[in-house]
């Protein structure tokens, strides 16, 4: 009886893991959420930059890892603003 509800459970935990992903990947960003990333996207390779310098020259004893989070960041914005950008010009295409 305990693994039939154990054997339930992860399906249900799949199923709904498996729908929200569904959900984010076809619902569009609202557009005051794509104008913030692409505001965030602009100015982020600048604050990354400005960030490490001010690191190196503190000579902080974690500027090696701290600077690898900047870069990071600046990916993981530009992969949003490409994202929000796609999507925004996939509702604008007529499907054909």
């Amino acid at each position: 009886m305990r693994r039939q509800v154990e054997t339930i459970l992860k399906a249900l935990l799949a199923a709904s893991l498996a729908a929200s992903l569904l959900g984010c990947a076809a619902a569009r960003p609202p557009q005051r959420i794509q104008d913030a990333i692409h505001t965030a996207n602009r100015y982020m390779p600048e604050y990354v930059a400005e960030a490490n310098k001010a690191l190196a020259d503190a000579e902080h004893p974690d500027q090696e890892r701290l600077r690898g989070m900047g870069d990071r960041l600046a990916a993981v914005m530009e992969a949003l603003d490409q994202w929000a950008s796609r999507q925004e010009t996939e509702r604008k295409e007529p499907k054909k």
